[in-house]
């Protein structure tokens, strides 16, 4: 019987590997439609019918992306009033208090990870509570050694409102 793919073990093989091909080209496929810019997403989708309870596009909000790198802050440790005025202060002088926070990452430096995280915690309650622009992002706190009573803030901003994702030019990245 020539011509037929051969029996056994080796023929299994093969066709695992042509599924197993098939599988990866769908999954490229889909990680490549999910990285189109926006622009390009919104024409696949379908134009909205003035019977859509949406309204119409100017109606609904805006989606706004996310500035990729965070502004690095850093606060000592205390009061609500001293860690808000801190970073109040560090704001205004990067040009962002009037930005919105997409998410918050903050590291508490301690020489054990409970009290640092700890810290971090309370930093993340005092910012909530004392900035409107901070209330809604989700905010997590880590441990970072180090000497006690300091904690760095990474807030990853929202984009401007015309969209602009670029990296806010008063900010700093303090990175790890």
């Amino acid at each position: 019987m020539k011509g037929l793919p051969p029996q056994g073990a080796a023929g299994r093989t093969v066709l695992l590997a042509g599924w197993l091909f098939a599988d990866l080209l769908l999954l490229l496929l889909v990680v490549a439609l999910g990285s189109l810019p926006r622009e390009q997403r919104a024409d696949a989708r379908p134009s909205p019918t003035p019977s859509d309870s949406a309204g119409s596009p100017s109606s609904r909000p805006a989606e706004r992306g996310l500035v990729l790198e965070p502004c690095s802050f850093t606060v000592r440790t205390g009061s609500d009033a001293s860690v808000r005025q801190q970073f109040g202060a560090q704001l205004r002088g990067a040009g962002v208090a009037s930005r919105t926070a997409g998410f918050v990452l903050s590291f508490g430096t301690a020489p054990d990870p409970g009290p640092g995280q700890a810290a971090a915690d309370k930093v993340n309650s005092q910012i909530t509570k004392g900035f409107s622009h901070f209330q809604h992002a989700p905010k997590r706190g880590y441990w970072k050694g180090g000497a006690s009573g300091k904690v760095r803030i990474d807030v990853f901003f929202l984009a401007a409102p015309d969209g602009d994702t670029a990296f806010p030019k008063g900010c700093h990245d303090e990175g790890g």
